[in-house]
């Protein structure tokens, strides 16, 4: 068997580059490009005239609004998340399809929301969390990403984003809910008195998803799933299915699963603050 060459890796801080392959065609620059980009391509000159992005909850297409939405959250959530950092960034030259493989982490210091049932309790306290002097936890959101390039590869003409910590985790709910929930402020154009409510209910069923998804992921087994036919997780029709059966559920059981128990607690003291605010 013939094995292909090694590939050089180097370090620079946090991020991890690989020298590009043989057969790629992309330029050097602009892999660094995007690298230094990530998570924010903003960049037009990097997207595709078509360029679309799909991830964690969120799709649109379009260079202009791309780039625009990459803006806001370059600028919001770095005001918004507290001592925001993306660290650990791992970028891959694009294989022969031109497809960028990459993974980043996002940190940043977060409440912990009020455990009001005995279960939420337990389970905070089992996490042994480490609390900053104002009452902070340091939480972090692992993102894997492809990036596609066009056939020149000189720019992007799709992203797709997907969280890949275990979303049962109490500081992976928090940091998966918080980041859901700063994006979706940032790209809300409702009056500033729902704006707050209906971006948390936004992460809620983004969060919800995640979860359903990942349920479905461990209880089907490597050779249901090849007898199916089926990758890991749900249609759309089947999460408005099981998404309004779960949400009657846990109200009607006076149970909260992580995602929810969380959000509610941040809708409802968002909804509030909203109101003190007018009145």
């Amino acid at each position: 068997m013939r094995l292909p060459p090694a590939i050089l890796l180097t370090t620079v801080g946090s991020v991890i580059h690989r020298t590009l392959p043989p057969h790629s065609s992309l330029s050097g620059g602009t892999l660094e490009a995007i690298t230094e980009a990530l998570p924010f391509l903003a960049d037009a000159d990097l997207l595709a005239e078509g360029a679309a992005y799909n991830g964690m909850g969120v799709s649109f297409a379009g260079r202009d609004e791309m780039s625009e939405t990459a803006s806001l959250w370059r600028e919001s959530l770095p005001r918004r998340l507290q001592s925001f950092e993306c660290t650990d960034k791992v970028v891959l030259p694009p294989d022969q399809r031109g497809k960028i493989s990459c993974r980043y982490r996002i940190s940043f210091d977060a409440t912990v929301p009020p455990a009001v049932l005995p279960g939420q309790r337990r389970r905070l306290d089992a996490a042994k969390l480490e609390y900053t002097p104002d009452g902070k936890t340091r939480v972090t959101a692992i993102v894997a990403g492809s990036i596609q390039l066009d056939k020149d590869q000189k720019r992007i003409i799709r992203v797709s984003e997907v969280l890949v910590a275990d979303p049962f985790a109490v500081t992976s709910s928090i940091a998966h809910f918080e980041l859901l929930n700063a994006r979706a402020v940032a790209l809300a154009t409702t009056p500033s008195i729902v704006r707050e409510p209906l971006a948390y209910w936004s992460a809620l069923r983004s969060m919800m998803r995640i979860e359903l998804e990942e349920s479905v992921r461990r209880s089907r087994t490597d050779e249901l799933a090849v007898l199916d036919g089926a990758e890991d997780g749900v249609s759309d029709e089947e999460f408005e299915a099981k998404f309004r059966v779960y949400i009657a559920r846990i109200f009607a059981l006076g149970f909260l699963p992580p995602a929810a128990a969380f959000a509610l607690a941040k809708v409802l003291r968002g909804f509030i603050d909203q109101i003190d605010k007018v009145t």
